[in-house]
């Protein structure tokens, strides 16, 4: 046990070794290899040419040269242990992960092929780890979760950080042990993500309020991490209370030149931004709204819903929207960074890793969910190198 005063941790049951009482129950770390089933090596470019997505003389020093893409079948636990024993542990720059959210949902996917909505029934393999997981209830939930935190740890790079998508199911819980993996010093934020714009009737009959938000927890693995700024549009009721002037430029507002240098204010009267007023002993400028970079991103994030007629949908039951993982991947990685998604479902993670240029890593238990993804990513306009890999 710790001995830092502060030191909290949620216990459940088995938690701790009962013939060896104070010490965890070690994690088995195997090491399999992952056997080859396809590989897709030529880009997809018009003009008939490759261009190469990273040039060796690009690659940070810790990657391989030879670096492709891996879309891995099998469970996560032995998949992220067989990377690690690989030397993939501290080189994975950004993971999300949107798990079970404890619901007694089974294994069980629904999603659409053409114009048919199909349901496939979970696999031996998928009935064997959903009795394991949730078998014992929320203590068999917690242990799974914990032992899977603990390898993605091992696998984020130092500057590295990781989202973990989740509900009020088991948000909570979720969150006290990720102060004890992570540290409660290296979380940055709960973000809450407004699911839908139309909560609807059938929600609104419940008793309380409609659940209509998830939670993701954004936790940094050091103080290395450099997150992007980010920010969202202004909304039109802020233009027009904040941007009330217009000339041929465009809309503005004035704000106040405190403290400025004579070579700034020539600047700006050069340009015809400057405004002087006699009521006011410090000059005013032009702060026109198409020079602004929009507001900066907070922690409660809406408009970004899945729609019901968006092209991108394809209607899998747990699928997330794009503008989502845009926004998170932008926000936590760089071009060229490893981005890896260890629950991977519908394949929005490795889709948006893809388009924005960054390298991947996902894996699923479930077979069927490996084939969307993989059709989804070989639909991609430019598609790059990509492995399917059996575990």
């Amino acid at each position: 046990m710790a001995e830092d005063k502060k030191y909290v941790e949620l216990l459940w049951h088995q938690k701790y070794d009962r013939i060896n009482l104070g010490e965890k129950m070690p994690i088995e770390r195997p090491n399999l290899p992952f056997q080859v089933v396809e590989t897709v090596n030529k880009p997809r470019i018009k003009g008939g040419y490759n261009i190469p997505l990273f040039p060796e003389d690009k690659y940070p020093e810790n990657y391989p040269k030879d670096w492709k893409n891996k879309l891995i079948w099998g469970d996560n636990k032995l998949v992220m242990s067989s990377l690690i024993k690989q030397g993939w542990a501290g080189n994975i720059n950004l993971i999300y992960i949107d798990p079970p959210f404890f619901t007694g949902a089974d294994f069980t996917i629904r999603t659409k092929l053409g114009d048919e909505r199909i349901e496939k029934e979970p696999s031996i393999i998928e009935e064997r780890a959903y009795r394991d997981t949730w078998s014992g209830g929320i203590a068999s939930y917690l242990k799974y979760m914990y032992e899977r935190l603990l390898l993605m740890r091992d696998l984020l790079a130092e500057n590295g950080s990781i989202y973990v998508h989740l509900d009020w199911h088991v948000g909570h819980y979720v969150k006290v042990m990720m102060d004890e993996i992570f540290g409660a010093e290296n979380f940055l934020n709960e973000i809450v993500w407004e699911r839908t714009y139309n909560v609807g009737s059938s929600k609104s009959r419940i008793k309380g309020f409609a659940n209509n938000h998830d939670t993701i927890f954004y936790y940094q693995k050091t103080e290395s991490h450099k997150p992007n700024k980010i920010h969202s549009p202004y909304d039109e009721e802020y233009i027009r209370q904040h941007y009330r002037y217009e000339d041929e430029r465009g809309r503005y507002r004035l704000e106040v030149l405190a403290t400025y240098s004579q070579e700034t204010y020539n600047k700006l009267k050069e340009e015809n931004k400057l405004v002087e007023r006699v009521t006011s002993k410090y000059p005013y400028y032009k702060q026109y709204l198409d020079d602004m970079p929009g507001v900066a991103l907070h922690d409660i994030w809406t408009g970004l819903y899945l729609g019901a007629s968006t092209s991108e949908r394809i209607y899998f039951q747990t699928q997330k929207p794009e503008a989502l993982l845009k926004r998170i991947i932008l926000a936590s990685s760089n071009p060229g960074d490893i981005v890896a998604d260890f629950f991977v479902g519908s394949g929005t993670t490795l889709a948006v890793a893809e388009k924005l240029g960054r390298r991947w890593i996902g894996c699923d238990l479930s077979k069927f969910a490996i084939q969307v993804t993989r059709k989804r990513l070989l639909d991609i306009h430019n598609s790059k190198d990509l492995n399917e890999d059996d575990k």
